[in-house]
């Protein structure tokens, strides 16, 4: 059994499995094989109540009379036969149970399938496109590209709502479904057809697909200026420990104020996250949880880890920033560390427990929900910016690398008006900050 957090996106890629050892991890795991949330990889104590729960288990009834006869049913009367096998029914009615319980994007079932491609994506490994779906979008929707991926060198940009795969239209498939489509061994490759906002027609390409490894951290000075932009795209294993180094690497460069970029951050491990508050936060509570009954419970903030307790910090979100990616963001808000800037985030709010099927399948189950230090709730609400500034439509979200290759005036012409503005906030207080320091 895993507790984490979970994740609402789809990931278009397929991953290897790993050990099955309790994992505590908070977010948006994506849904089954595709999830850029890497769920967590530190063992933590479950609280007493869940003990109980797993000790004497109360399962939920069902009319199995009026079950058995749709089967009847069913088995004598469906034209294709073959899809009346026991495994296709008995997933399928697992799968109904859960999304009967409305918890879209959290509360999920995953076939063994599934679930060993989602437990190979906790380490930052996938095989595939590399690209995530938005699964809230009746369209398929292409919320983050990989770094790097075989989408990302094709061309394939976030906003782009992919049309056909392999001839394929898309307009009617569930995103799982989707994903089977566009996910496949290494070596082999893909077409897809994809509309882009801003342009006419379908524009098509062929990707290879590959193994992808995700790096979660990355950063870049923002060019004429002495303030620096720290990307996290995801809360995979080890993610605080990248994004320290980066944060240490800006400092060193030196950077007087910093962006922390969460923009289509899926989530993924909490500690991780709450890592990187501890760079920020010296101590302090990171959220709140709160099980069915009794009292919310503070998560604190270790002291003692501060790396950059006074430098202005500005954080940018959007909608599809997820799970421990808005615990972060409301965190340094809550505390009064930092502004945010962008768009009302996705709204997780669940802590997650996966457990493990007697056939390799699993079921992720909220258990608890969590909310903001101040205690705002997030589920299906979201953590709303100070200053709510979209993206332009066919604009694109600029990362560090971007930055790295322009000069002073193609930033201040690009169309990422959230960066933008995120640094003309945080301008005048590092301004102000190192006058004070002189």
């Amino acid at each position: 059994m895993t507790r984490s957090i979970t994740n609402p996106h789809d990931e278009a890629f397929a991953g290897r499995a790993m050990s099955r050892s309790r994992r505590h991890r908070l977010g948006l795991l994506v849904r089954v094989t595709t999830s850029l949330a890497l769920l967590g990889l530190v063992v933590a104590q479950l609280p007493a109540a869940l003990q109980a729960a797993d000790a004497e288990p109360s399962p939920p009834a069902v009319d199995a009379g009026l079950i058995a006869e749709a089967l009847e049913i069913l088995g004598e009367r469906y034209v294709d036969e073959a899809a009346l096998s026991t495994e296709n029914l008995t997933a399928g009615a697992i799968r109904g149970i859960v999304d009967a319980l409305g918890d879209d994007g959290h509360t999920e079932y995953l076939t063994p399938e599934e679930y060993t491609a989602a437990q190979d994506a906790l380490d930052g490994r996938v095989t595939g496109i590399g690209v995530v779906l938005d699964q809230r979008s009746r369209a398929p929707l292409v919320i983050s590209v990989i770094d790097g991926s075989p989408a990302d060198r094709s061309g394939i940009r976030a906003g782009d709502v992919i049309s056909s795969v392999d001839g394929t239209e898309t307009s009617r498939l569930p995103v799982d479904e989707l994903a089977w489509l566009v996910r496949g061994l290494a070596g082999t490759s893909v077409q897809l057809e994809v509309e882009r906002p801003g342009r006419a027609g379908r524009l098509s390409f062929r990707v290879e697909r590959e193994d992808v490894h995700i790096e979660p951290a990355s950063w870049a000075m923002v060019p004429g200026s002495d303030l620096a932009v720290v990307r996290i795209v995801q809360f995979s294993l080890a993610a605080g420990q990248r994004t320290r180094e980066a944060i240490e690497a800006a400092l060193a460069a030196g950077a007087g104020g910093l962006v922390i970029d969460l923009r289509g951050n899926p989530g993924g491990l909490v500690d991780e996250a709450v890592d990187v508050a501890a760079a920020f936060l010296d101590g302090g509570v990171a959220y709140r949880e709160q099980g069915r009954e009794g009292p919310s419970v503070e998560v604190p903030i270790p002291p003692g880890r501060t790396l950059a307790a006074e430098i202005p910090l500005v954080v940018v979100v959007d909608y599809a920033t997820a799970s421990s990616a808005e615990i972060l963001a409301a965190a340094l808000r809550d505390a009064g560390r930092a502004t945010l800037v962008g768009e009302q985030t996705y709204g997780t709010g669940t802590v997650l427990n996966t457990f493990d099927l007697s056939d390799g399948s699993a079921i992720k189950v909220g258990v608890l929900s969590w909310s903001t230090p101040s205690g705002d709730p997030v589920f299906r609400v979201g953590v709303t910016p100070d200053h709510e500034v979209p993206l332009s439509p066919g604009s694109v979200a600029l990362r560090p690398e971007d930055l790295e290759a322009m000069s002073a005036e193609d930033f201040a012409a690009s169309g990422d008006l959230q960066l933008r503005r995120a640094l003309a906030l945080l301008a005048p207080l590092a301004a102000r900050g190192s006058a004070g320091s002189s």
